[in-house]
């Protein structure tokens, strides 16, 4: 699968569609920006890893680590996915318009995450920065250890280490209502809370978040 899509790329076709994947590993890793290509079936693990500004579709489900350590572009998932989404994000845009499972967004740096339906355990560990939304339920320990970035959570939620719930803002709602009305996403932002961190530096000292 990936020999075709390097073989379309070096023929300059930046737009592909490649049919049942057949829950391949490591499909469509590394594409940069101006690539456009979209999946019909479900896939395998680490399925657009790297991506750096390619925008990816995927017509089905997904398996673990989808998107881990991109640096920007777009991936639309049409299904569910496994665990892991965003692990690692530096930038750009995972939408899941399904559920997920464990560890959405562990480590993210900024990038934006969105899980339309339930996520499962540890969802933000240790993220930097970058916001996490979901607009059903969240698992146990959400935003555990967090030392920057958003939560924001429109279901259940049991939060983890160093994580405060918070009220949302006028900016909060405008963010959110953007995002929703982009991916075409039914959800409104004044059912959600928001979910940070509740101290600065929790490793090293006890400062507060303003």
């Amino acid at each position: 699968m990936n020999t075709e899509i390097k073989k379309a790329l070096a023929e300059d076709k930046k737009n592909l569609i490649l049919e049942n994947p057949g829950k391949l590993d490591s499909i469509a890793v590394g594409l940069g920006s101006g690539t456009e290509i979209t999946l019909n079936g479900d896939v395998g693990d680490f399925v657009a890893a790297l991506n750096n500004g390619a925008s990816i579709e995927i017509q089905g489900n997904v398996g673990r680590y989808v998107g881990d350590n991109m640096t920007s572009g777009e991936i639309l998932v049409r299904g569910s996915a496994e665990e892991g989404v965003g692990f690692g994000t530096y930038n750009g845009t995972i939408i899941v318009y399904g559920d997920a499972g464990d560890a959405v967004g562990q480590l993210n740096k900024g990038g934006i995450l969105v899980i339309n339906g339930n996520m499962g355990k540890l969802a933000g560990l240790y993220m930097l920065s970058g916001d996490i939304i979901v607009t059903g339920d969240a698992g146990e320990d959400t935003g555990d250890w967090m030392i920057g970035g958003n939560i924001y959570v429109a279901g259940n939620y049991q939060t983890g280490t160093n994580a405060a719930v918070k009220e949302l803002d006028a900016q909060d709602k405008d963010k959110l209502s953007s995002i929703f009305q982009k991916y075409n996403i039914d959800a409104q932002a004044e059912d959600f809370i928001k979910i940070g961190p509740e101290e600065l530096r929790p490793f090293y000292g006890k400062e507060e978040v303003s």
